[in-house]
């Protein structure tokens, strides 16, 4: 049996080339019809159905959350990636695990009966089929694995990172690297099964829209019927392996006649006839138990069954078996090193189309890359083949290029100019990731007066905010598209570091108005807008003048954030805190008029704030109260709770710290960080001996060893005569840890709870792991200015203003380092050397106002 298109005739073999299938006489058959269309068996219209059912659910699924407001997690095996990288158990996961459960035992039923990527590819073959193509399927030795991979990267790779690499990296001292993503260790596993943002992890309309298309109609037409399976499903890598272990099988029996029509009818590109002639049953992974080729055999000779399964599968006939291997070796589409060209392309346009847009999802630039491929393959034809065509398309006949033809090299030269555009806006993004990720210099040190950045951070920061702007939008003077949230507050950063706050401010406000800011991104936001006056202050506004300037744009970014983003209830509070300050109560309480947020918990905790600042307890206690019972009545409440414990201990409430905190350790899904910070309010509340029970308790628990955390436990634990533990914790810490300036807080806590508690040993060690991180980074001009002022603390100011003098010489530029220093001189009795510094600090702003 040909196909229809065989009319059109190439002297050389064509991509998705027809293959002659024998086929018996209609008078030995049982049956009197011809070969069946693909799909078009009486089981192909009852999977039809079945098909159609599941996308009918999933429409009564999206507007039952359209209604309600919440729903059960999305029922799609992508959202297990969630589960693995944070530990979150959703529908999807669960969904996942069921589906490859299944397929141990009966095979890739899944795939073929309730996969709404089938159903629509499925739909595309039909309607292709009954204009007169028949979908052909691409043949290719070494794309077939991209799958694998991508289901590798998706579900396993995550674990792997965690389990195993970070382990690996941690027991050779080495660092992360900093291109790859870091990893989170997953303390506890909490549920999902609900939610009330179903779309959250759904891409946009524009972006589904042609979603379908490419793995519909684009998928089917330049792949074949299961194209979009074949090269860009990652769920395959999981089913393919373990349909070799099922035991329920398409199998044969001596009626087989070998006719071929349970080939054609085949919607999997499976050849079913040469599977069951060589092995009696279906070996062939990709099978997706249609069981189109049942239905389709004229002599009843195809079965489902159980018995031997794929993997201990032996040839009935190993010289006929060799032979039929021998000529399968030559169906495939592509020369060996058309191939190796091919898959250099494919993770090309894989790389340069995800993510495109910030919009575009893996699976779909695996099917765009796997197009594109075939597009740009056929395209190269062109240049050294005398015929090229595909179906009723002829692009080029004896040697002249068709109109066809010169439509396909417009279409290929649109793949390539795409993906160079989005893959170099990428490639910015990415280099701006990488400065980011190597970045050691914490946000709030860039807001600090001493710091000024050295050349090599310098030169970073630059680099980073060039390649930032490069990828941004055109209209932002860039070459790609706009930037996203998360990058722009990247940009931010970097913009900081070189000191230029206006514009650093600029690329913060972009993200309050059009992303999902923070509370904190707020407030991050106002210290810009303070800190660019305080660089630049108008020489026309004495000093009240210009407190009063840095008031006002302050609460002007917070008056905008709150009318854009009503949710920001810390901001929220601070800004009826400054109505009430200047005398305006009434507008003040007008903050909380609203009934928008009556389930909200933290909407009433931050109206108690307000109202302890205006000194009516009453008001606040009962708040506070009605605070913990709308939390209790939610998931999760111990984080509420903890912040009620922390915003009541303020006002010394007591009792309102000593219930929260313990209802806060009584919630089933408490972490370490919970009883941790109720420790720290049982002894802010004078109970030492619970806040050590805490702490004791928090030691046992999973995520404790990192070393903030570590730390914090020490910090509870470290009582009065009792220090040893605490030490060791903190010393534990400081040497597992590898940021600089984590190792410096925790240093710093060593030194003063040493000072504090009259422990010399924990004192002298603090302070001898600050000296040795600020040798080990003399770029780092801040952290030797941090070990001067704890120096100077703790009497030590003989070496206090050593350490200050070394840090002003390495940051020879930075004025206030040379201020600081004149002033430890000032304070030591010696006027010269504090009349030079002075002199030296002068000198420098003057360079610095020069610079500017």
């Amino acid at each position: 049996m040909t196909t229809q298109d065989d009319q059109f005739h190439s002297d050389t073999p064509e991509i998705g080339r027809s293959v002659s299938l024998p086929v018996i006489d209609s008078n030995h058959s049982q049956r009197d019809s011809g070969a069946p269309m693909m799909g078009r068996t009486r089981t192909g219209r009852w999977r039809a159905g079945v098909l159609i059912l599941v996308n009918v659910l999933m429409i009564a699924h999206l507007i039952q959350w359209l209604i309600a407001g919440m729903t059960i997690s999305p029922i799609e095996p992508s959202e297990a990636m969630e589960t693995l990288e944070v530990g979150v158990v959703n529908a999807g996961a669960i969904f996942f695990l069921v589906a490859i459960i299944s397929t141990i035992v009966f095979g890739r039923f899944f795939c073929g009966w309730a996969c709404h990527v089938v159903a629509l590819q499925d739909l595309c073959a039909y309607m292709m089929t009954s204009i007169g193509i028949r979908p052909k399927p691409f043949r290719s030795r070494l794309l077939v694995y991209f799958p694998f991979l991508l289901g590798m990267y998706m579900f396993v790779w995550p674990s792997f990172k965690r389990l195993a690499l970070a382990p690996a990296l941690e027991s050779m001292s080495i660092d992360w690297p900093v291109f790859l993503k870091p990893v989170e260790p997953i303390t506890h596993f909490s549920s999902a099964l609900v939610v009330d943002d179903f779309w959250a992890t759904m891409p946009p309309w524009f972006i589904a829209v042609p979603f379908l298309f490419i793995c519909g109609f684009a998928a089917v037409y330049f792949l074949g019927a299961k194209g979009f399976c074949t090269y860009g499903c990652p769920y395959a890598a999981f089913f393919k392996p373990l349909d070799k272990v099922a035991p329920l099988r398409i199998r044969v029996d001596d009626n087989c006649h070998q006719c071929g029509y349970c080939t054609s009818a085949c919607t999997s590109n499976v050849r079913v006839s040469e599977e069951v002639r060589d092995f009696g049953m279906v070996v062939d992974p990709g099978c997706m138990k249609t069981l189109d080729c049942i239905s389709a055999c004229p002599n009843d000779a195809l079965s489902l069954g159980f018995g031997k399964v794929a993997l201990f599968a032996k040839p009935t006939s190993p010289e006929t078996y060799i032979q039929a291997k021998q000529k399968r070796a030559r169906r495939f589409d592509m020369k060996l090193w058309e191939e190796l060209f091919a898959c250099v392309l494919f993770l090309w346009f894989f790389y340069a189309t995800r993510g495109m847009l910030d919009a575009v999802p893996m699976l779909m630039a695996g099917g765009l890359a796997a197009i594109g491929v075939m597009i740009v393959i056929m395209t190269l034809k062109l240049v050294h083949e005398s015929n090229v065509r595909l179906y009723k398309f002829q692009f080029k006949a004896k040697g002249k290029i068709k109109p066809t033809g010169l439509i396909l090299i417009l279409v290929a030269l649109g793949f390539a100019v795409g993906s160079i555009w989005s893959g170099n806006a990428r490639l910015m993004r990415w280099r701006g990731d990488i400065h980011y990720a190597a970045s050691d210099l914490p946000s709030s040190v860039l807001m600090r007066t001493e710091f000024l950045p050295s050349p090599e951070q310098a030169r970073q920061a630059k680099s980073a905010i060039n390649a930032y702007k490069r990828g941004d939008s055109f209209a932002k003077g860039g070459m790609g598209w706009n930037l996203d949230a998360e990058h722009r507050l990247r940009l931010s950063y970097f913009l900081s570091v070189l000191g230029r706050y206006d514009e650093s401010l600029e690329q913060l406000e972009q993200v309050i108005e059009h992303g999902q800011p923070t509370d904190q991104l707020v407030i991050q936001a106002g210290q810009l807008a303070i800190r660019s006056i305080d660089t630049n202050p108008p020489s026309d506004m004495d000093a009240a003048g210009i407190d009063a300037l840095k008031r006002q744009r302050m609460l002007s970014i917070y008056s905008k954030a709150l009318a854009a983003h009503p949710q920001l209830h810390a901001i929220r509070t601070e800004l009826a805190r400054s109505a009430f300050s200047m005398g305006n109560r009434q507008e003040a309480e007008q903050y909380f008029k609203t009934q928008e947020f009556d389930n909200d918990p933290m909407f009433f905790l931050a109206q108690a704030g307000f109202s302890a600042f205006t000194g009516d307890m009453v008001a606040t206690k009962a708040l506070y109260e009605h605070t913990s019972q709308l939390a209790l009545s939610q998931d999760k409440p111990r984080g509420v709770l903890i912040d009620i414990g922390r915003a009541a201990i303020q006002f010394g409430m007591v009792d309102v710290v000593t219930q929260m905190s313990q209802l806060a350790v009584e919630d089933p899904t408490a972490t370490a960080l919970t009883w941790l910070a109720a420790g720290e309010l049982a002894n802010a509340t004078g109970n030492a001996e619970l806040g050590t029970q805490r702490a004791l308790h928090a030691l046992t628990m999973p995520g404790v060893d990192r070393p903030l955390v570590q730390a914090r436990a020490a910090g509870v634990l470290a009582q009065p005569g009792n220090t040893d533990q605490s030490r060791t914790l903190l010393i534990d810490a400081a040497s597992r840890s590898k940021e600089p300036f984590e190792i410096v807080y925790i240093a710093q806590g060593m030194v003063r709870g040493g000072a504090s508690l009259g422990d010399t040993e924990m004192l002298n060690k603090g302070l001898e792991i600050f000296q040795e991180v600020a040798q080990d980074h003399p770029d780092l001009y801040v952290i030797r200015h941090d070990l001067a002022s704890m120096l100077y603390s703790v009497g030590r100011s003989d070496e206090a203003i050593e350490q200050m003098t070394i840090a002003a010489e390495l940051d020879e530029h930075n004025p206030v380092l040379a201020s600081r220093v004149s002033e430890l001189y000032q304070i030591m009795g010696n006027q010269e050397e504090s009349a030079r510094w002075q002199s030296e600090a002068q000198t420098r702003a003057q360079y610095a106002h020069q610079d500017q």
